[in-house]
């Protein structure tokens, strides 16, 4: 499955009633997150990434240098930003600072199952 549609498949189960949901298609300024979300208790901008989950040892997000410098700015900036790591494993894991995406996820470390629960833990940040 491709990147795009896994991100539409967490865009499904999102209620955009109460949350702006914004899917982001930018070629004129590279690093830009793939998406940004606001809600009644804050906003979000996510960096999607997909790849093989690595069973011995962490798996590091194929962040570029450009998305790196763009992200950790908001961050730096006090922005929640997160990039959210799509396996092959249909696990899934959000990596919530710099430090966590340059390092990566251990293969047991715990994640989320499916599309659903990475679309609640949006909507949580977003909306309490």
């Amino acid at each position: 499955m491709h990147e795009s549609d896994r991100i539409q498949a967490v865009h499904r189960y999102l209620n955009k009633d109460h949350l702006v949901v914004w899917k982001i298609a930018d070629p004129y300024h590279r690093g830009v997150a793939d998406a940004y979300y606001s809600g009644p208790k804050g906003d979000l901008w996510i960096e999607y990434k997909s790849q093989s989950l690595n069973k011995r040892r962490p798996t590091v997000p194929r962040v570029s240098t450009l998305q790196d410098k763009w992200l950790s700015k908001q961050h730096a900036h006090g922005r929640s930003v997160w990039v959210v790591l799509f396996t092959d494993k249909n696990l899934h894991f959000i990596l919530e600072k710099p430090s966590a995406w340059r390092r990566g996820v251990e293969p047991w470390a715990p994640a989320l199952e499916g599309y659903k629960a990475v679309a609640k833990a949006i909507e949580e940040h977003c909306n309490g």
